[in-house]
């Protein structure tokens, strides 16, 4: 089923790139999938086999209104093909796909306390050097047991300069003697 979630959202992000709107897809897919992410009545309703096409037609058409051509296209195939329920797996992937058309990455940055603005700014400028990136989207989560410092995670690489990292590091190297 990946394979299937991966041509929608890599035929959508090409089509939404000739039309030249693949930010505002984007951003919609985005909004998309933080309002159906708890949302069981939609779980219910796309997985329901006795609601006809036309009705998900017309529930696309009322409820996505104002998206643009690519996405409200991909939309009613979805609906004729009772599919509606791939919304979120489309989603994570044409976000991998737009990040990468984009060069660009989540990099989630986990402290003790929440970071303001401008440290945010100067961490996101350190790491776009390291990595190359052109952008990064920076995501701060507390987490208390790192004691201090930070840890910054950019796909599946972590780099750890914590306290708790190096305490953990101190006492590996104590062992070993």
């Amino acid at each position: 089923m990946a394979n299937v979630l991966n041509k929608y959202a890599e035929s959508l992000l090409e089509v939404a790139k000739t039309q030249g709107v693949a930010h505002s897809v984007y951003a919609d897919l985005l909004e998309i999938k933080q309002a159906l992410s708890n949302d069981t009545a939609f779980a219910a309703f796309a997985e329901n086999p006795k609601v006809s096409n036309e009705s998900r037609k017309a529930f696309v058409a009322e409820t996505f209104k104002g998206v643009d051509t690519p996405l409200m296209n991909l939309l009613y195939i979805l609906a004729d093909r009772k599919q509606l329920g791939f919304i979120p797996g489309i989603v994570d992937a044409f976000v991998e796909y737009y990040n990468i058309d984009n060069e660009q990455a989540k990099m989630k940055v986990e402290s003790v306390y929440p970071l303001s603005s401008e440290e945010l700014d100067t961490l996101g400028k350190v790491f776009i050097e390291k990595t190359g990136y052109k952008k990064l989207l920076i995501e701060n989560v507390i987490n208390a047991s790192l004691i201090g410092g930070i840890r910054a995670t950019i796909g599946t690489t972590v780099y750890d300069g914590s306290v708790s990292n190096e305490l953990n590091q101190l006492s590996k190297s104590f062992q070993k003697q």
